[in-house]
């Protein structure tokens, strides 16, 4: 999960100009231009409450124009030119879920059950694959999506796992974990996790990187000399110093590296046994 700036695409004008395009006879004009004013109201309502699923209101509008503007998001005419550009704005990480590299747009309201904004810039997130994962789910009772534009607390550090012991260990049980079970805002947190983060395999994600980390720390750990460590606090510095890099790295503390490291300082024991690890290879 990554806050991201606003789009600077003038909806309004490129929406403008597109009702006007009589070459789109197929798909949305001149729907479009019927029911203009209908649209941008929309626009203005979805910005002002802040893209919040409790507080936007959805738009009435045509089912052929729902139609028409969902075939312009597919096949963008040239004044939606910006939707490509979003598709590649988030290049590393994934905005939704923070896992490495996206490719696809979400349409964070769900274009099929709100395709007034099928091509309305702050509707369309840069993601991976979470986009499909997620299906359209997006708000239950008093919990919802988090929104990559506006939800200001994606800057904040909310996830983290916890790597419990078993008795095979190294053999461990990974799952996530709340770092602030008590924010304003958990239950839309959980419910992002629940429906973006985990189905796009963030656990397996996190398994196999401690299979790796267990064989040999200084391949995983970037920050760890390939010599020995005279205490594990200065084993637990080079951590907090790889957990540093990967938020700035990634410009978001819940990117799934993150994810990883933050777990590592903070799980019970997992610190010591791996300097111990460590200190076997480079007596």
């Amino acid at each position: 999960m990554k806050k991201l700036p606003l789009p600077t695409t003038d909806d309004s004008q490129k929406t403008t100009e597109n009702s006007n395009n009589d070459l789109l006879g197929e798909t949305s004009y001149p729907y479009l231009k019927n029911e203009l004013q209908n649209i941008l109201n929309g626009y203005l309502n979805y910005h002002t409450n802040s893209g919040n699923a409790f507080n936007v209101a959805p738009v009435n509008i045509s089912d052929v124009l729902a139609d028409g503007l969902k075939k312009n998001y597919k096949s963008p005419p040239k004044d939606l030119k910006f939707i490509e550009d979003l598709r590649k704005s988030s290049p590393i990480v994934c905005p939704m879920c923070g896992s490495l590299g996206t490719g696809t747009l979400d349409h964070l309201f769900p274009k099929e059950d709100y395709p007034e904004f099928a091509v309305y810039s702050k509707n369309l997130v840069p993601a991976c694959d979470c986009n499909v994962k997620r299906r359209t789910n997006f708000k239950d009772g008093n919990k919802r999506v988090l929104h990559p534009y506006y939800d200001n607390v994606l800057n904040q550090r909310l996830i983290s796992c916890e790597i419990s012991q078993d008795p095979t260990f190294p053999m461990a049980k990974i799952k996530i974990k709340f770092v602030v079970p008590n924010h304003p805002e958990i239950e839309s947190i959980k419910f992002h996790a629940e429906k973006v983060i985990l189905p796009s395999g963030l656990i397996g994600w996190l398994e196999g990187q401690w299979d790796s980390l267990v064989k040999d720390p200084s391949l995983s750990i970037h920050t760890l000399p390939d010599e020995h460590l005279a205490s594990l606090a200065d084993f637990e510095r080079c951590l907090d110093s790889a957990l540093s890099k990967y938020d700035r790295k990634f410009e978001t503390p819940n990117n799934w590296y993150s994810i990883f490291f933050h777990g590592l300082v903070n799980s019970h024991g997992v610190a010591q046994f791996l300097y111990a690890k460590h200190n076997l290879i480079y007596p």
